[in-house]
């Protein structure tokens, strides 16, 4: 399988670029998703597990996902990657003076694992038709929060 992308043409960002002009630049577009339910019956058909047993599994990863993140613990998913949640602040002069109101909202950062590098090293792309292609509803980003 390959990426799905098209090309949009937008600004020239190049310190050198003359006002006005635009490039053309791939955007990789993602046309479906795969819900919690499929996911689950996905796993269930490569396993021996029943899809309610893997329902129950990843709902317990989660739950103690949230408890050890809250513990500022680093959560290792083996080949799959990291969770850890980090938070910046704004700074104060004197350290008397720093309170954790100061505190940015906190983050959870991914660090993919090998498994998902190795996808990422030998990803293929092909080019949509983009007049057959309809947005993915729900908008969103390609990168989305973990809340």
């Amino acid at each position: 399988m390959a990426l799905s992308f098209h090309l949009v043409k937008r600004p020239d960002m190049r310190k050198d670029a003359a006002e006005g002009s635009k490039l053309f630049y791939a955007q990789v577009r993602s046309l479906k998703k795969l819900d919690f339910n499929k996911l689950c019956d996905l796993i269930a058909v490569r396993s021996t597990a029943f899809i309610g047993d893997v329902m129950l599994v990843i709902e317990g990863l989660l739950s103690v996902m949230e408890e050890r993140l809250e513990e500022g613990d680093v959560i290792q998913m083996g080949r799959l990657g990291n969770f850890r949640m980090v938070a910046g602040s704004k700074g104060t002069e004197n350290e008397k003076d720093f309170n954790v109101s100061l505190f940015n909202k906190a983050r959870i950062v991914f660090s993919p694992g090998t498994m998902l590098n190795e996808i990422r090293k030998n990803a293929k792309y092909e080019k949509m038709d983009t007049e057959t292609v309809t947005p993915p509803t729900g908008g969103g980003s390609d990168r989305p929060e973990i809340e």
